[in-house]
């Protein structure tokens, strides 16, 4: 079994109901690095287009079906026709999460700022502190980690998404050179 889906096994069962909120940019979908001066923009245009992290939304498919355990997209946006895109890429490519369990924060609907974005998710995980036993969040951003663990407490457990790779590199290079392998072969 997938050394992430036990973790998350051991987590539920030991604090029973538990919620995992899962980053987008460079967690669930490949990030692409722009200058600063034109990320708004070109996110805005090629948002709907990103490539999905397949590996780590399919042991997300699988965690969704375990018990005691829900799944929330929690990401930020610069602007509303970002946010628009990203449901729209949601709705391709993780059908199996609740519309009602997506939390798009959005810059310019002044639902954070430059000086709160570094705690702004812990801020919205707090806000299911009475329906969970445990708060997990999966992201990419280090200041966001170390401040939602801080933020969280005992309460929380937070994970870089390169724990997932490390922790299954054998199966995901194994798997992608099976593919590099057929793909060379057509």
């Amino acid at each position: 079994m997938n050394k992430f889906i036990e973790k998350i096994q051991k987590i539920s069962k030991k604090n029973g109901k538990t919620a995992i909120f899962v980053d987008m940019d460079g967690t669930i979908t490949v990030y692409n690095v722009y200058p600063e001066h034109d990320v708004a923009k070109k996110m805005e245009e090629e948002y709907e287009q990103a490539e999905p992290a397949s590996y780590v939304i399919e042991l997300l498919e699988k965690i969704e079906k375990m018990q005691n355990i829900d799944i929330y997209i929690l990401t930020l946006s610069k602007s509303k026709k970002i946010t628009e895109q990203k449901k729209k890429w949601l709705k391709k490519h993780v059908p199996f999460i609740k519309e009602e369990n997506w939390i798009i924060i959005t810059k310019e609907n002044n639902e954070y700022s430059k000086e709160n974005r570094d705690i702004i998710k812990a801020e919205k995980m707090k806000e299911k502190n009475n329906e969970y036993n445990k708060l997990i969040l999966l992201d990419d951003d280090h200041k966001i980690l170390k401040e939602t663990q801080k933020i969280l407490g005992e309460k929380g457990q937070v994970f870089h998404i390169s724990s997932i790779l490390v922790w299954n590199s054998e199966k995901i290079f194994s798997k992608q050179f099976k593919y590099d392998i057929i793909k060379k072969n057509d």
